[in-house]
């Protein structure tokens, strides 16, 4: 199964939940007016049999005050949830990691998630930790890949070397490639609606204590039916937890696995991740100590609280099964560390580091399976098609990752990491790539107290040459992200002016700005819905797009022709030709992107196809190609790694 597919079963299962809460709901609604037909017939208020209960008006007020109050919970949760990850981050009470902490413990982090981030092409996540959990734990959360925050415990910093914690975040971002975040959420919201009745049995009870010291004798009785009523509530609550309990482990104990899958075959490292579950399953476990747990139990890396009844309800396999599944060895390995630290020997068998990713650009053809005595499900393997690439990490392009990274002068990775000298970086890109005169681009900026620092970075940055144009935009941003609104929109303004010094676009520099509005402007953080489900729907948007890449491509006249015409067979209706290069302006492609990024996922992976033919149909790649094409893949919410020698 490949990303789009995931994408699509994501959706699909979000229907499923919906047909899980619907049940739920029709459970609890019938155990709420039992509970008040017996608490009718305890406390003497009104004598009603039970036939007659179902026929009596007072069913339809239970039961639509019932349906408020589960409601009312689900739109609340959806509410202090409205901006994604970030919001439950702050509901949670996590502290944001900025990119220039000087911690070791987060500096190391930032340094993993960098590196995976630019192999997987997602945007960095932003980083929270929970300062008080001492447990080995981390989530990721958002409603897109480029928007997603990234939560880990302090015991997750505090006890894992870097292997291990690799481990983690490579099964984190794997959660991202396979649409479970925004499922996720939503499951947060349906949850918070299931249990929203026993939340208010808890209060009717606290209400009745602090008031029963005041009430007279002739009172207590009907205080009586209130505290019965409080304690039938509760029950109800237990009902759906229970029901709550079980949608989460029907929807989330697959997908752990294959996070595994997944991410022992980004590293290729086992070691790490099996060293990281054998730390949980031996030390200080994984549950959470936050009243949280239960609500973001199936979103975590491990379980987050201890219950009854684990194989049924449970979110998460048991670790021996999830070791088991890396390796026929890893459940062994466990129990001698156990037995070594209980008897005071010493570790047994530690996880060491596998070898290190080789160094060098990534291919289209790469690549490998899980590591032999892995069990299903597995991690999909990437083939040739480039939209099979989507998505996925192979050895090569973490290797070329880090070989990107090490690259950039440590002086510069040091500077970036601040939001002002991020800022500067974007700035100097354009500088150092534009055709305009330098004096008028500074004049646009109207910066005259960082005019020569801006030079000098510019001529920093283009000897440090092409292929680390778009490592530098991925590390730029996030930094940038959690500036004030206000803040982001004069950066995107000032990013707009340079540009528009010489009234046209360069491919780079619409790339720049494409990828600097995704994130930094109005609508980053903000849910996107799928709008349409036929290409005929954009066949004015494909027709620009794929002209555009045409172009991009060096094809000219019938070459052209033939090739816009070869690539885009079957995604264009007949009548739509190769659009000359003049009708092609950058707003129009941005508008068209923009709107490109709303179809439904599987009709997505086609068009990266023809996007990727059209770059390689001269079987070269110039950097221009693949900074667009990596660019339109980013913006179409299709992570693409680096496929590129360049």
């Amino acid at each position: 199964m490949d990303f789009f597919q995931h994408q699509e079963r994501a959706r699909r299962k979000t229907g499923l939940l919906v047909l899980y809460f619907i049940l739920a709901v029709i459970a609890i609604v019938v155990c709420v007016n039992l509970a008040v037909l017996l608490t009718l017939f305890w406390g003497d208020f009104q004598s009603v049999s039970p036939g007659q209960w179902f026929s009596h008006p007072f069913i339809h007020w239970i039961t639509g005050l019932t349906l408020a109050v589960m409601v009312f919970g689900c739109l609340l949760k959806l509410w202090q949830l409205r901006n994604g990850g970030q919001g439950l981050a702050e509901m949670l009470g996590a502290r944001h990691i900025t990119m220039d902490s000087t911690a070791t413990r987060e500096k190391q982090l930032i340094n993993v998630v960098e590196e995976m981030s630019i192999a997987s092409g997602i945007p960095a996540p932003q980083l929270y930790v929970l300062d008080k959990e001492t447990a080995i734990n981390a989530f990721v959360a958002g409603f897109r890949p480029s928007e997603t925050v990234l939560v880990v415990t302090q015991g997750t910093l505090n006890e894992l070397n870097r292997d291990e914690l690799q481990g983690v975040i490579a099964h984190e971002f794997s959660h991202i490639f396979n649409a479970d975040m925004r499922l996720n959420l939503r499951l947060l919201a349906v949850l918070a609606g299931i249990l929203a009745l026993g939340k208010v049995g808890e209060y009717l009870i606290r209400g009745q204590r602090r008031s029963s010291f005041s009430r007279s004798s002739s009172n207590r009785k009907g205080g009586g039916g209130l505290v019965f009523a409080g304690l039938a509530l509760m029950v109800i609550g237990y009902v759906g937890l229970f029901f709550g309990r079980l949608i989460k482990a029907a929807i989330s104990r697959q997908r752990e696995l294959l996070a595994d899958a997944s991410a022992v075959q980004f590293t290729r490292n086992p070691a790490g991740l099996g060293g990281a579950l054998i730390k949980i399953r031996n030390g200080n476990g994984s549950h959470l100590a936050t009243p949280h747990a239960e609500d973001m139990s199936h979103m975590c890396f491990g379980e987050t609280l201890h219950f009854r009844l684990r194989n049924l309800l449970g979110t998460h396999p048991p670790l021996d099964e999830r070791l088991s599944a890396i390796g026929s060895d890893w459940v062994a390995r466990a129990r001698a560390r156990s037995r070594a630290r209980d008897t005071g020997s010493g570790p047994a068998s530690p996880a060491t580091s596998g070898p290190a990713a080789p160094q060098g650009a990534a291919a289209f053809a790469g690549g490998s399976t899980v590591p032999e005595g892995a069990k299903p499900p597995v991690a999909p393997t990437p083939s040739s098609a480039p939209s099979q690439r989507v998505g996925t990490v192979s050895e090569p392009d973490m290797g070329y990752a880090r070989s990107l990274l090490e690259a950039i002068p440590e002086d510069l990775r040091r500077q970036i990491r601040s939001p002002q000298s991020a800022e500067s970086v974007l700035y100097a890109l354009i500088l150092s790539t534009s055709t305009s005169d330098t004096e008028s681009l500074l004049d646009a900026l109207n910066v005259s107290d960082q005019r020569q620092a801006l030079v000098t970075l510019s001529e920093t940055i283009r000897a440090l040459g092409s292929r680390l144009r778009l490592p530098l935009i991925d590390l730029a941003l996030p930094v940038l992200k959690p500036l004030p609104a206000d803040n982001r929109a004069r950066i995107l303004s000032h990013l707009t002016a340079l540009i528009e010094v010489d009234n046209r676009y360069t491919f780079f520099e619409w790339a720049l700005v494409g990828l600097a509005h995704q994130q930094l402007g109005e609508q980053s953080g903000k849910n996107r819905r799928t709008r349409f489900r036929r290409y005929g729907a954009l066949a004015a948007e494909l027709q620009l797009l794929f002209s555009v890449l045409t172009w991009a491509s060096g094809a000219e006249n019938e070459e052209a022709r033939t090739l816009f015409q070869r690539s885009t067979h079957g995604l264009l209706p007949a009548g739509r030709t190769l659009l000359p290069l003049t009708h092609c302006g950058s707003h129009k492609l941005g508008n068209a992107v923009d709107r490109l990024a709303d179809l439904s996922p599987l009709l997505k992976g086609p068009v990266i196809d023809a996007a990727a033919d059209l770059v390689l149909a001269d079987g070269k790649v110039q950097v221009q190609e693949a900074e667009l094409l990596r660019t339109i893949a980013a913006l179409l919410e299709c992570p693409l790694p680096p496929l590129f020698a360049s």
